[in-house]
């Protein structure tokens, strides 16, 4: 006869049920993450980068131009090198005439508005760039 309510020793089988539970979702989580970052690791190695040389070229060869974009007396002025172009069609020949292996780094300044920006990096790629960069203002 037991007198007292002390806890039997036999192990239940509702007690061990939710940390196994539990366990293997961690388990399955951790499962599903390496699987989705391994295959994005694959994707971020196969973009191409203007840093260096690429296909045996030199690096002096393979400079990127750089587009500054600038905001003088209210108006948006695009330098490239020592041109300075006012209008979208005047940035598009030029851009076209450029050397597009290299790339384009495009830099605008901090008082530029945003729709500026988009439309020179949209030129970019209407002229057939592929590599195109952005730097941010202040750097």
């Amino acid at each position: 006869m037991r007198l007292t309510t002390r806890e039997s020793s036999r192990v239940e089988l509702h007690r061990i049920r939710l940390p196994l539970i539990a366990m293997i979702d961690v388990i399955l989580f951790l499962l599903f993450y390496f699987v989705i970052s391994g295959n994005m690791a694959a994707e971020e190695r196969a973009l191409s980068t203007t840093l260096g040389a690429s296909q045996g070229q030199s690096s002096s060869l393979l400079q990127s131009q750089m587009l500054l974009i600038e905001s003088q007396n209210g108006a948006v002025v695009y330098r490239i090198g020592d041109r300075t172009l006012t209008d979208r069609a005047s940035l598009a020949a030029v851009l076209s005439a450029l050397p597009h292996e290299a790339g384009i780094i495009v830099r605008p300044s901090a008082e530029v508005p945003v729709a500026a920006t988009a439309e020179a990096v949209q030129v970019a790629k209407d002229a057939g760039f592929t590599r195109i960069s952005y730097l941010v203002a202040g750097v």
